[in-house]
């Protein structure tokens, strides 16, 4: 019988010992992988909690037609998160007449007539105020018909 020569065992062993090691590396491994997943999550988390608002992004333009003033509003940005309110004012006193609530979608577009009735000549004004932030009040369009 042949003895096994001392380097096949040692190399035997090694490779043995090889695996095991290498069984433990890929565990460990997997370990900070699945922490290092649990602190990307946290930081995506982090990350979405400071993101900023989402601005409005309005073509709005006014005109005037033998039935009164018209508005029309395209939403040039994404899709709002809320809804926004549409105030309309009298400009000249600064009085609300109505408001109603939106809600667009990208490229969505809006328009609306006012009775030259309710106009009665008088300059109107249109402000659009998200629910989602804070906006400084400035007229977006006015017209005078």
């Amino acid at each position: 019988m042949n003895k096994p020569s001392t380097l096949l065992v040692i190399s035997t062993v090694a490779g043995i010992i090889g695996i095991i090691g290498l069984i433990g590396f890929v565990a460990m491994l997997s370990s900070h992988a699945a922490a290092a997943g649990d602190e990307l999550s946290v930081a995506r988390k982090q990350e979405l909690a400071v993101i900023a608002p989402m601005f409005l992004q309005l073509e709005i333009t006014s005109s005037c037609t033998e039935k009164g003033p018209v508005f029309r509003i395209i939403n040039r940005g994404k899709k709002w998160p809320r809804h926004g309110v549409l105030h309309l004012y009298r400009t000249d006193d600064k009085s609300a007449m109505t408001e109603r609530k939106l809600r667009l979608a990208p490229n969505q577009k809006v328009s609306f007539v006012i009775n030259k009735e309710k106009s009665r000549g008088r300059p109107i004004g249109i402000w659009i105020e998200p629910e989602w932030y804070k906006r400084e009040f400035s007229y977006d369009a006015r017209a005078t018909c």
